[in-house]
């Protein structure tokens, strides 16, 4: 059996890319920037002016050197002090239990991050080591990229962090991206993007709540909202911990700014009214598009299990 190897925590589902627990990428493979830049293969859809965040760090950096100087002249001790590099001053050094440390991660000028395609500052210790505010993150499964100038383009990986409360999130191998953080997604990162997304379904059809969907644009949540909100799916408590979403290669196509594929979401839960367990299988077409600064589920419409296997598409690709 697979264990994660930065929490230990058994990983048994086959093909299975990130730590259940931790939220750690599971790859042996350690990350790697890209060698060379920009990759024959890649295609740039957008050009967009670059941000000077060199002159914003030269900034901040002047103005801490500024600080320890009038402090040594006046016979103080000089205090750690952490920057912040997106923003524009420097801010007190936050304690260590605000922190969520970024690891793989190596801050360089022009360096953004976003939380679930939300920008968000991120702070450099003294050590180097790079981190967020921890209480910003107040969802399960909450998604940070890193988008990183690398020559005359830029580069971009993820983290995914499981819960609130983790102190860490790993950082996966750097990819080519446009100035967005745009890419196509690679597979893996399908199969961790499908998982959030059917556990937060299913979440949704206990709670009906649809603001439980996550990775959900808001086309597919007015879609799903009357089966949630209604109880249609109430004759079953899921178990999100034990359900999970796969999906096959067969018909996968990439579009522009979209992937359509066949996904199978296999579930268990309790019967409410006979206390049995029962398991199943939803075998869905599902489109995903770059909306926002990440990739969210837009459509899913029911297809059978011959047309998941035969890679046959109920969704027309744009």
């Amino acid at each position: 059996m697979k264990r994660c190897p930065k929490c230990g925590a058994a990983c048994p589902r086959p093909g299975q890319k990130f730590c259940s627990n931790c939220g750690a990428p599971l790859s042996e493979t350690p990350p790697q920037a890209t060698s060379s830049w920009p990759p024959a293969a890649f295609v740039h859809r957008k050009h967009l002016s670059m941000i000077a965040g060199g002159v914003v760090l030269v900034l901040v950096v002047l103005a801490l050197a500024g600080v320890l100087l009038f402090k040594g002249m006046r016979g103080q001790e000089s205090q750690p002090v952490t920057a912040v590099v997106t923003g524009e001053t420097a801010v007190d050094e936050l304690s260590e239990e605000k922190r969520l440390y970024l690891e793989n991660l190596t801050a360089v000028d022009g360096m953004k991050m976003t939380e679930n395609g939300v920008p968000v500052d991120y702070y450099v210790a003294e050590d180097g080591r790079v981190y967020l505010d921890r209480t910003q993150i107040t969802q399960t499964d909450t998604l940070l990229r890193a988008i990183v100038p690398s020559g005359d383009g830029w580069q971009t990986a993820l983290a995914l962090v499981s819960k609130p409360s983790n102190a860490t999130a790993s950082f996966g191998t750097m990819t080519p991206c446009d100035e967005e953080g745009y890419n196509d997604p690679d597979e893996e990162y399908l199969d961790a993007m499908l998982s959030v997304y059917y556990k937060s379904q299913l979440k949704a059809f206990n709670t009906r709540k649809t603001a439980d969907l996550r990775f959900s644009t808001d086309n597919n949540t007015k879609g799903w909202e009357g089966d949630i909100t209604m109880g249609a799916y109430d004759a079953v408590e899921y178990n999100g911990d034990k359900s999970d979403m796969v999906f096959a290669t067969a018909g996968l196509t990439y579009g522009e700014y979209s992937v359509t594929l066949n996904a199978a979401g296999q579930w268990t839960g309790v019967n409410r009214n006979t206390g049995e367990t029962e398991s199943g299988t939803d075998y869905m077409t599902i489109q995903a598009i770059w909306q926002d600064g990440i990739w969210k589920i837009d459509r899913c419409i029911p297809c059978t299990e011959e047309e998941y296997n035969n890679g046959t598409l109920k969704i027309s690709v744009n």
